[in-house]
């Protein structure tokens, strides 16, 4: 298996709750072509199953580099002691980037301008398209002039995940290239709910399964 990913090898994962979010130490039992076979986490020596959907971050050291990926519980063995995730389509070494970008074409419902001239607004709204997509952020490509430090809304419907709705603030801006209209904005999205960061997670991580059962990845 790629980036170590093999029976033994000691796993830190981490779920959303409720209450926020909750991290667990396991080890990996055995690795096939369709799962990652791990040990029902524990918790104050009392073991705490997943249900099976639940969104899992995982994070394991190999080759003195931290690795990480995400995917979700698909099940449990007949006695309970191991649960079953989906094979990742893409693992992703820590020290290389903050998060894994995707290339797509999302169309968001809206997109406006928070903070112009230190005022706030909610209805200076421009066209664009996202045409990449991470948990910290994106890139718009759209003709309106944006400049670093600005502050957008942005709406979405990310398919079969859900809506999202956040804020971000643009990073840099690429000029369009000769011969195209378009311009780069790259924005990181600010004060996420958790909630939300998931259903980004869940989108790509469905995109990544798509493409890899295609040859793309």
């Amino acid at each position: 298996m790629a980036q170590g990913l093999l029976p033994g090898t000691a796993l830190r994962i981490e779920v959303s709750t409720r209450e926020g979010t909750e991290s667990y130490a396991t080890r990996i039992e055995d690795v096939d072509a369709e799962r990652v076979a791990i040990l029902v986490p524990m918790r104050g020596l009392k073991p705490r199953p997943l249900a099976a959907g639940t969104l899992v971050r995982s994070v394991y050291i190999y080759r003195q580099k931290r690795w990480r990926f995400v995917t979700e519980v698909i099940g449990h063995s007949p006695d309970g002691a191991i649960e079953y995730l989906r094979l990742p389509p893409f693992i992703d070494c820590h020290e290389r980037r903050r998060n894994y970008r995707l290339q797509v074409a999302i169309k968001p419902s809206r997109i406006y301008r928070l903070v112009v001239d230190g005022e706030e607004t909610a209805e200076q709204e421009f066209e664009g398209t996202i045409v990449d997509l991470s948990e910290s952020g994106c890139c718009i490509a759209s003709k309106a002039f944006a400049l670093p430090g600005e502050r957008l809304g942005l709406e979405a419907t990310l398919p079969e995940a859900g809506d999202i709705a956040v804020r971000a603030r643009v990073v840099s801006v690429r000029e369009p290239e000769a011969g195209y209209r378009m311009r780069r904005i790259h924005c990181e999205f600010l004060e996420m709910p958790r909630a939300q960061r998931d259903l980004i997670a869940r989108y790509l991580m469905r995109r990544q399964i798509e493409m890899r059962r295609r040859g793309q990845l």
